[in-house]
């Protein structure tokens, strides 16, 4: 197995059990367990494990940032159907606050035919992605860098989000649940998407099926706070009649 596809294939594993032990790891790639760890050691330099004693977990897994090169890997076509939806609010003229999340920067692709837009974001990856489109006015938030999240945070970016004022604010979370509707594993990026969400009309999340039901330290927003929700997957029904029940435009992009 080449060195390339064992990183791939000890990554999958450690995230599809949120924790592996470097015997399993070993067992399972067909690798001796010095091999494992010199493979791990270049994973969590990468920002895509942390390891532990025994063996590795994904980053973030309860609090903290979940590094962004593991988010723009994870659910890439969930992500892509949900921001195609997502990109039909957007309307020639209007002004936009965008997150750092990696399912907004997808809506970035799909932004080449509108004019005269304004957006507003602090994420890094996403500003660079909006500096290529001559059709948008984009601005970025200055402030302390979140390298893993790759986003801009602190008092220096909520205090350059409050000068403006925009039609929508469009967002992702690390977790959502129906009782604390969107979180994130860190109160940083919650002190900027709060901000957003005052200095703007209307609010769009953009959530596929793996966040919902997880919550973590830090909550964005009552549910009642959210006007369209997008997602990839049916909820249960239990989740669609809260959802619905508290006056949120449910949209499933399945197809």
């Amino acid at each position: 197995m080449l060195i390339d596809e064992r990183h791939s294939e000890i990554l999958a594993l450690v995230k599809d059990r949120t924790f592996a032990t470097i015997d399993d790891l070993s067992n399972e790639v067909f690798a001796s367990p010095a091999t494992i760890r010199r493979d791990l050691v270049d994973l969590e330099k990468a920002g895509l494990i942390q390891r532990v004693r025994g063996g590795a977990t994904i980053v973030g897994t309860s609090t903290g940032e979940i590094s962004s090169l593991v988010r723009r890997q994870t659910n890439v076509v969930e992500k892509r159907r949900i921001a195609e939806k997502a990109a039909e609010f957007i309307k020639n003229g209007e002004s936009y606050f965008f997150d750092s999340s990696t399912s907004v920067g997808q809506m970035i692709q799909f932004l080449g035919k509108t004019n005269d837009t304004t957006i507003i974001t602090n994420g890094l990856e996403n500003g660079m992605l909006l500096s290529s489109l001559t059709n948008c006015n984009s601005y970025i938030a200055g402030g302390h860098i979140q390298l893993k999240a790759a986003s801009s945070t602190g008092a220096d970016s909520q205090s350059f989000i409050s000068g403006f004022n925009c039609n929508a604010f469009f967002f992702s979370c690390h977790g959502f649940s129906i009782k604390t509707g969107p979180s994130e594993g860190t109160i940083e990026q919650q002190r900027c998407k709060e901000e957003m969400i005052k200095k703007s009309d209307k609010h769009i999340l953009l959530a596929d099926h793996t966040k919902f039901g997880k919550t973590y330290v830090a909550s964005v927003c009552p549910l009642k706070d959210i006007d369209v929700l997008i997602t990839d997957a049916e909820p249960s029904p239990a989740d669609r009649k809260a959802i619905e029940d508290a006056g949120v435009t449910l949209i499933v992009a399945d197809k």
